[in-house]
């Protein structure tokens, strides 16, 4: 009698963990305008690790991002900067402070 019991408690226990997670209904938080009612703001700074393990902060473009070459001896990482159109300045911090405009170029 005792094995018995012991199933009937395991199969209750499990009974009762099933209806609460079927009861929780947790994954409608996130639909909720309580806690989430705006868009995400897009990020103005873009970091890009190279290849030689530095990192590349770039702040204020329209579009950054990296390109990965290789041939037989390895692989390089180059990035690519895109100043906005509004003729705001782009920051780019790598070895020196890079500073370029979509009208007046990089200096």
């Amino acid at each position: 009698m005792k094995p018995f019991k012991a199933l009937l408690i395991i199969v209750l226990v499990f009974w009762f963990a099933r209806n609460m997670v079927n009861q929780a209904q947790a994954d409608s938080i996130f639909n909720d305008p309580i806690f989430f009612d705006s868009e995400p703001t897009k990020s103005d700074t873009t970091s890009i690790w190279k290849g030689d393990g530095s990192l590349v902060i770039i702040k204020g473009a329209d579009e950054a991002g990296y390109v990965v070459k290789g041939d037989d001896s390895g692989n390089d990482i180059e990035y690519f900067v895109k100043p906005k159109s509004d003729g705001s300045p782009t920051f780019i911090y790598d070895d020196e402070l890079i500073i370029c405009t979509a009208s007046g170029g990089c200096y």
